[in-house]
């Protein structure tokens, strides 16, 4: 696998951000990394596909481009890459039509889809009860949670009582941010101090964050913190995993994309270009062998 380019272009993000810049190799984004399997395009289920979308020929796919090693920028510090952006592709491809990525923040997913600034979202999203509110999913990874802290630390993270006292980063907007404050008296039960919250737009300034201890531990999606624990075992461990869930497709509630896109992404799993793109990120142990759409609820 290509771990030695990805713990490059991970440690170049970290170097140059905190110093401001931007990140610019050659110019150019790593073939290796652009390189797709490819759906293959079925006019059947693209004749499902609203017409409108037919007619513009491309899906706007809202994505956050700060989790590798789901969804981050590439060398050329534009091009975005990852699973997700790989997923995204391939679905368009068996509906005959082309994916064009829009970047965004998961606290601007909801909004975003209730404006029509996208068709649909692929962002390490678990489809919760409180999402499913406003939104329709359609499952695509099995997921799950982390607990990221500086290599240095010596304490483990089994459950939420060990975050006691500590000072914890999540992204805004994401599920560890609401898991937490809905158990926020965990720690007033166990006569212990509680933890103090610490609020991020992204993955990357999370972990930015967590390297220059203005955190004690990260916690968020397994895929990331795993990765970065991967790649810089110097400076990151993996503290503890924390509740397996499903990730999914995200579509404004009753969009008639949905059906569509279940019916490519079961397409994939069955010819097996999704295992394909899972074993191109190293990511074949979370696979689904049935994708299910899951309804927004009132």
């Amino acid at each position: 696998m290509r771990r030695t380019r990805w713990a490059i272009v991970w440690s170049l993000v970290l170097t140059l951000t905190l110093t401001g810049c931007g990140l610019s190799l050659s110019g150019t984004a790593d073939p290796a990394l652009t390189t797709r399997p490819h759906g293959r395009c079925d006019p059947a289920l693209a004749a499902t596909v609203p017409a409108p979308l037919r007619q513009r020929g491309a899906l706007l796919v809202g994505m956050v481009p700060s989790t590798p090693p789901m969804a981050y920028h590439a060398e050329d510090n534009k091009t975005i890459v990852g699973l997700d952006r790989d997923m995204s592709q391939a679905i368009a491809d068996v509906l005959c039509l082309a994916a064009d990525p829009v970047p965004t923040s998961l606290d601007a997913i909801v909004p975003g889809l209730a404006a029509g600034r996208y068709d649909m979202v692929l962002a390490s999203l678990s489809p919760t009860d409180e999402r499913r509110k406003n939104a329709d999913f359609v499952t695509y990874y099995h997921g799950g949670q982390g607990f990221l802290t500086r290599s240095s630390s010596t304490f483990p993270v089994k459950s939420y009582s060990d975050l006691c006292g500590r000072t914890v980063g999540v992204v805004i907007g994401s599920v560890q941010q609401g898991q937490l404050e809905q158990a926020d008296g965990t720690c007033a039960k166990a006569g212990r101090p509680g933890w103090q919250l610490s609020l991020f737009p992204d993955g990357t300034a999370a972990v930015l964050a967590l390297r220059s201890s203005r955190i004690d531990v990260l916690y968020f999606s397994i895929s990331l913190t795993q990765y970065v624990a991967n790649k810089s075992p110097a400076q990151f461990r993996l503290a503890g995993q924390y509740k397996r869930a499903l990730v999914a497709v995200a579509f404004a509630k009753a969009s008639p994309l949905t059906a569509p896109v279940h019916d490519a992404v079961q397409k994939l799993m069955d010819d097996g270009t999704y295992r394909r793109i899972l074993e191109k990120w190293d990511l074949q142990e979370n696979d689904l062998a049935t994708t299910e759409i899951l309804k927004g609820r009132s």
